[in-house]
Protein backbone atom coordinates (compact mmCIF):
# COMPACT_ATOMS: atom_id res chain seq x y z
CA UNK A 1 0.00 0.00 0.00
CA UNK A 2 1.14 3.13 -1.05
CA UNK A 3 1.89 6.05 1.22
CA UNK A 4 -0.36 8.70 -0.56
CA UNK A 5 -3.22 5.82 -0.48
CA UNK A 6 -2.67 5.73 2.99
CA UNK A 7 -3.31 8.99 3.72
CA UNK A 8 -6.48 8.66 1.76
CA UNK A 9 -7.64 6.25 3.66
CA UNK A 10 -6.56 7.63 7.48
CA UNK A 11 -8.60 10.72 6.54
CA UNK A 12 -11.25 9.01 5.09
CA UNK A 13 -11.72 7.21 8.56
CA UNK A 14 -11.15 10.33 10.14
CA UNK A 15 -14.45 11.77 8.98
CA UNK A 16 -16.35 8.18 8.81
CA UNK A 17 -15.62 8.59 13.11
CA UNK A 18 -16.79 12.11 12.84
CA UNK A 19 -19.93 11.52 11.45
CA UNK A 20 -20.57 8.49 13.34
CA UNK A 21 -19.89 10.37 16.68
CA UNK A 22 -22.65 12.62 15.28
CA UNK A 23 -24.88 10.39 14.78
CA UNK A 24 -24.43 8.68 18.23
CA UNK A 25 -24.43 11.53 20.40
CA UNK A 26 -26.13 14.39 18.26
CA UNK A 27 -27.33 16.29 21.51
CA UNK A 28 -23.58 16.14 23.18
CA UNK A 29 -21.43 16.88 20.02
CA UNK A 30 -24.07 19.72 18.89
CA UNK A 31 -22.24 22.30 20.78
CA UNK A 32 -18.84 20.84 20.87
CA UNK A 33 -19.04 20.82 17.32
CA UNK A 34 -19.55 24.57 17.13
CA UNK A 35 -16.90 25.61 19.31
CA UNK A 36 -15.02 23.10 16.74
CA UNK A 37 -15.93 25.26 13.88
CA UNK A 38 -15.95 28.38 15.38
CA UNK A 39 -12.71 27.85 17.18
CA UNK A 40 -11.25 25.95 13.88
CA UNK A 41 -12.15 28.96 11.56
CA UNK A 42 -10.40 31.19 14.00
CA UNK A 43 -7.20 28.91 14.57
CA UNK A 44 -6.93 28.43 10.56
CA UNK A 45 -6.87 31.92 9.78
CA UNK A 46 -3.70 32.59 12.27
CA UNK A 47 -1.85 30.84 9.61
CA UNK A 48 -2.35 33.61 7.21
CA UNK A 49 -2.92 31.12 4.31
CA UNK A 50 -6.18 30.49 2.94
CA UNK A 51 -5.25 28.73 -0.37
CA UNK A 52 -6.94 25.22 -1.05
CA UNK A 53 -3.90 23.08 -0.31
CA UNK A 54 -3.99 24.42 3.43
CA UNK A 55 -7.46 24.32 3.84
CA UNK A 56 -7.24 20.60 3.03
CA UNK A 57 -3.99 19.88 5.19
CA UNK A 58 -5.72 21.33 8.25
CA UNK A 59 -9.26 20.34 8.41
CA UNK A 60 -8.32 16.58 6.88
CA UNK A 61 -5.10 16.43 6.43
CA UNK A 62 -2.36 16.55 9.43
CA UNK A 63 -3.65 19.38 11.05
CA UNK A 64 -7.18 17.69 12.01
CA UNK A 65 -5.98 16.86 15.15
CA UNK A 66 -5.08 20.90 15.94
CA UNK A 67 -8.38 21.73 14.73
CA UNK A 68 -10.27 19.20 17.01
CA UNK A 69 -8.34 20.73 19.28
CA UNK A 70 -9.06 24.32 18.84
CA UNK A 71 -11.31 25.33 21.50
CA UNK A 72 -8.62 24.10 24.16
CA UNK A 73 -6.00 26.11 22.28
CA UNK A 74 -8.81 29.08 22.43
CA UNK A 75 -8.44 28.80 25.77
CA UNK A 76 -5.22 28.64 26.70
CA UNK A 77 -4.86 31.88 24.65
CA UNK A 78 -7.20 33.46 27.03
CA UNK A 79 -5.22 32.72 30.00
CA UNK A 80 -1.90 33.68 27.74
CA UNK A 81 0.20 36.65 27.40
CA UNK A 82 -0.54 38.20 23.73
CA UNK A 83 0.35 35.39 20.96
CA UNK A 84 3.18 37.04 18.90
CA UNK A 85 3.44 33.95 16.83
CA UNK A 86 7.50 34.62 16.11
CA UNK A 87 9.64 35.34 18.73
CA UNK A 88 12.69 36.72 19.75
CA UNK A 89 14.68 36.24 23.26
CA UNK A 90 13.96 40.06 23.96
CA UNK A 91 10.57 39.29 23.59
CA UNK A 92 9.98 36.92 26.78
CA UNK A 93 9.94 37.88 30.42
CA UNK A 94 13.26 37.63 32.06
CA UNK A 95 12.26 34.49 34.05
CA UNK A 96 11.61 32.61 30.79
CA UNK A 97 14.35 34.30 29.22
CA UNK A 98 17.22 33.13 32.20
CA UNK A 99 15.44 29.57 31.75
CA UNK A 100 16.24 29.19 27.97
CA UNK A 101 19.53 30.88 28.03
CA UNK A 102 20.88 28.22 30.47
CA UNK A 103 19.54 25.30 28.50
CA UNK A 104 21.35 26.94 25.16
CA UNK A 105 24.28 27.69 27.80
CA UNK A 106 24.40 24.29 28.63
CA UNK A 107 23.58 22.40 25.69
CA UNK A 108 26.35 24.32 23.91
CA UNK A 109 29.31 23.29 26.43
CA UNK A 110 28.70 19.76 25.37
CA UNK A 111 28.16 20.58 21.50
CA UNK A 112 30.90 18.22 20.27
CA UNK A 113 30.23 15.29 22.38
CA UNK A 114 26.38 15.79 21.63
CA UNK A 115 26.63 15.66 17.56
CA UNK A 116 29.38 13.08 18.03
CA UNK A 117 26.93 10.88 19.43
CA UNK A 118 23.59 11.68 17.10
CA UNK A 119 26.55 10.93 14.22
CA UNK A 120 27.22 7.31 15.55
CA UNK A 121 23.57 6.60 15.54
CA UNK A 122 21.84 8.29 12.76
CA UNK A 123 23.28 5.77 9.82
CA UNK A 124 21.20 6.41 6.70
CA UNK A 125 17.75 7.56 8.65
CA UNK A 126 16.03 11.15 7.67
CA UNK A 127 15.44 12.64 10.83
CA UNK A 128 16.57 11.80 14.24
CA UNK A 129 15.82 12.81 17.58
CA UNK A 130 17.25 12.69 21.40
CA UNK A 131 15.31 13.68 23.88
CA UNK A 132 16.44 14.58 27.22
CA UNK A 133 13.32 15.42 28.60
CA UNK A 134 9.56 15.74 27.20
CA UNK A 135 6.89 17.76 28.95
CA UNK A 136 9.03 17.97 32.27
CA UNK A 137 9.42 14.52 32.95
CA UNK A 138 13.14 13.11 32.56
CA UNK A 139 13.97 10.99 29.37
CA UNK A 140 16.61 8.04 30.03
CA UNK A 141 19.61 8.19 27.54
CA UNK A 142 23.21 5.97 26.79
CA UNK A 143 24.35 10.14 26.35
CA UNK A 144 24.06 11.51 29.98
CA UNK A 145 23.99 15.01 30.62
CA UNK A 146 22.48 16.24 34.07
CA UNK A 147 22.55 19.70 33.34
CA UNK A 148 19.98 19.31 30.36
CA UNK A 149 17.78 17.33 32.51
CA UNK A 150 17.56 19.44 35.20
CA UNK A 151 13.80 20.38 36.17
CA UNK A 152 13.30 24.46 35.01
CA UNK A 153 10.15 26.56 35.87
CA UNK A 154 9.52 27.27 32.57
CA UNK A 155 11.49 24.73 29.89
CA UNK A 156 9.66 21.63 29.82
CA UNK A 157 11.31 20.19 26.52
CA UNK A 158 15.27 19.45 25.93
CA UNK A 159 16.12 17.66 22.48
CA UNK A 160 18.28 17.70 19.79
CA UNK A 161 17.00 16.79 16.39
CA UNK A 162 19.53 16.33 13.49
CA UNK A 163 18.14 16.27 9.75
CA UNK A 164 20.62 14.04 7.44
CA UNK A 165 21.62 15.53 4.19
CA UNK A 166 19.06 17.05 1.81
CA UNK A 167 16.35 15.94 4.09
CA UNK A 168 13.30 18.16 5.32
CA UNK A 169 9.89 17.87 6.71
CA UNK A 170 6.10 17.94 5.11
CA UNK A 171 3.80 20.75 6.24
CA UNK A 172 2.38 20.39 9.41
CA UNK A 173 0.59 21.39 12.78
CA UNK A 174 1.80 21.01 16.66
CA UNK A 175 -1.57 19.82 18.33
CA UNK A 176 -1.37 22.05 21.88
CA UNK A 177 -0.88 25.85 22.36
CA UNK A 178 0.49 25.51 25.56
CA UNK A 179 3.85 25.83 24.95
CA UNK A 180 5.71 27.70 22.42
CA UNK A 181 8.83 25.98 20.27
CA UNK A 182 12.43 26.98 20.37
CA UNK A 183 14.94 25.78 17.98
CA UNK A 184 18.94 26.40 17.77
CA UNK A 185 20.76 25.45 15.38
CA UNK A 186 23.73 24.23 16.81
CA UNK A 187 26.81 24.10 14.23
CA UNK A 188 27.44 27.28 12.13
CA UNK A 189 25.05 27.13 9.12
CA UNK A 190 26.16 27.49 5.97
CA UNK A 191 25.16 30.79 3.96
CA UNK A 192 22.40 28.48 1.78
CA UNK A 193 19.07 29.42 0.72
CA UNK A 194 17.77 25.55 0.99
CA UNK A 195 18.69 25.13 4.98
CA UNK A 196 15.17 27.18 6.65
CA UNK A 197 12.37 26.49 8.30
CA UNK A 198 9.13 28.45 7.11
CA UNK A 199 5.94 29.09 9.50
CA UNK A 200 3.18 30.52 7.29
CA UNK A 201 4.70 32.31 5.11
CA UNK A 202 7.66 33.16 7.06
CA UNK A 203 11.16 31.68 6.11
CA UNK A 204 13.57 31.69 9.03
CA UNK A 205 16.78 30.83 7.64
CA UNK A 206 19.85 29.36 10.12
CA UNK A 207 22.76 31.57 8.43
CA UNK A 208 20.70 34.57 9.91
CA UNK A 209 20.29 33.76 12.94
CA UNK A 210 20.62 30.32 14.99
CA UNK A 211 17.44 31.05 17.07
CA UNK A 212 14.09 30.72 15.92
CA UNK A 213 10.95 30.58 18.75
CA UNK A 214 7.52 30.24 17.35
CA UNK A 215 4.14 29.28 17.98
CA UNK A 216 4.12 25.76 16.32
CA UNK A 217 0.37 25.01 16.39
CA UNK A 218 0.69 27.03 13.21
CA UNK A 219 1.37 25.45 9.59
CA UNK A 220 5.35 24.90 9.55
CA UNK A 221 7.95 22.71 7.99
CA UNK A 222 12.01 22.52 8.14
CA UNK A 223 14.00 22.71 4.86
CA UNK A 224 17.80 20.58 5.37
CA UNK A 225 18.15 21.51 1.16
CA UNK A 226 21.80 20.64 1.75
CA UNK A 227 24.81 18.15 1.87
CA UNK A 228 25.41 18.42 5.34
CA UNK A 229 23.73 17.51 8.50
CA UNK A 230 21.93 19.65 10.35
CA UNK A 231 21.57 20.13 14.23
CA UNK A 232 19.24 22.06 16.20
CA UNK A 233 18.38 22.24 20.10
CA UNK A 234 14.50 21.52 20.34
CA UNK A 235 12.75 22.88 23.40
CA UNK A 236 9.69 23.97 24.09
CA UNK A 237 8.71 26.78 26.85
CA UNK A 238 5.70 27.23 28.85
CA UNK A 239 3.88 30.27 27.06
CA UNK A 240 4.40 33.77 28.77
CA UNK A 241 1.20 34.00 30.66
CA UNK A 242 0.16 36.59 33.63
CA UNK A 243 -0.66 32.85 35.52
CA UNK A 244 2.15 30.51 34.75
CA UNK A 245 0.90 28.38 37.45
CA UNK A 246 -2.01 27.31 35.68
CA UNK A 247 -0.76 26.60 31.91
CA UNK A 248 2.38 24.09 34.64
CA UNK A 249 -0.90 22.43 35.72
CA UNK A 250 -2.44 22.44 32.28
CA UNK A 251 1.39 20.59 30.95
CA UNK A 252 1.82 18.09 33.87
CA UNK A 253 -1.62 16.91 33.67
CA UNK A 254 -1.17 16.22 29.54
CA UNK A 255 2.14 15.11 30.00
CA UNK A 256 0.21 12.37 32.37
CA UNK A 257 -1.77 10.94 29.63
CA UNK A 258 0.41 11.24 26.55
CA UNK A 259 4.20 10.19 28.18
CA UNK A 260 4.35 6.82 26.88
CA UNK A 261 2.43 7.98 23.15
CA UNK A 262 5.98 10.31 22.27
CA UNK A 263 6.86 7.63 19.87
CA UNK A 264 3.45 8.17 18.06
CA UNK A 265 4.25 11.85 17.93
CA UNK A 266 7.14 11.73 16.52
CA UNK A 267 6.46 8.65 14.54
CA UNK A 268 8.69 9.68 11.54
CA UNK A 269 11.64 10.24 13.76
CA UNK A 270 14.11 7.59 14.73
CA UNK A 271 13.98 8.10 18.53
CA UNK A 272 17.30 8.19 20.22
CA UNK A 273 18.44 7.25 23.58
Amino acid sequence: MSASFRKKIISAAWVLAVLLIIYCFPKTTLVFLALVVTCGLYDFLRNGLYDGKTIKKYFVGNGRNTWILAPFNTFFDLLSSRNRHLYKMHDLPPAWREDLQKVIDDAMAHKDEIIQYLDTRMAEKKRGMLFFQWYGRPIETTLNIPQLKEKLPYVKTIGVSVFNENRSTSFHFGPLRLMFRVLYNMAPAPHHEGVYIQVGKHKHYWHDDPLFIFDDTLMHASFNKNDAKRYCLFIDIVRPSPIPFALNGLIAGFAAVVYTLRRVFYKNWKLIQ
